[in-house]
């Protein structure tokens, strides 16, 4: 797909910040997915990786990440998500005065210091750090 909202060029941080925050959520997912149905393995998720490890330009690995989901036969790639929607009679997560953030400030994976979802971070493996609300 070559359309230009499946493309990153022009994605600003707090984008690219987001899709790091669902990769990082899903990355178990996205691992086997690609496995099982990419052309190249999870050989884009793994320079993505690196490349967040490394500090390096994230708009190109993110973009190959994408469209090697589009590939694989993952409809959403990795920005086609609603994302920020509750379903009908379910409210959000109500916040407690604390919550956890990305240690490393590359995305936006959040999580309330009592959920299942405190998790070390799924890339550094560093504690997600804690801030204030």
């Amino acid at each position: 797909m070559s359309d230009q909202a499946n493309h990153y060029d022009g994605g600003t941080a707090p984008d690219l910040r987001e899709d790091i925050g669902y990769v990082c959520d899903q990355l178990d997912r996205i691992r086997a997915a690609l496995a099982a149905y990419g052309l190249d393995g999870a050989a884009p998720l793994d320079r993505l990786l690196a490349a967040l490890r490394d500090g390096e330009g994230l708009a190109a690995p993110l973009s190959a990440l994408h469209e090697a989901l589009l590939a694989a036969g993952d409809a959403a790639g990795v920005r086609g998500t609603a994302r920020g929607l509750n379903p009908i009679g379910v409210g959000p997560a109500t916040p407690d005065e604390w919550v956890l953030l990305c240690p490393t400030r590359q995305c936006s994976r959040h999580a309330w210091p009592d959920s299942s979802g405190a998790t070390p971070c799924r890339i550094s493996g560093q504690p997600l750090r804690k801030e204030r609300l």
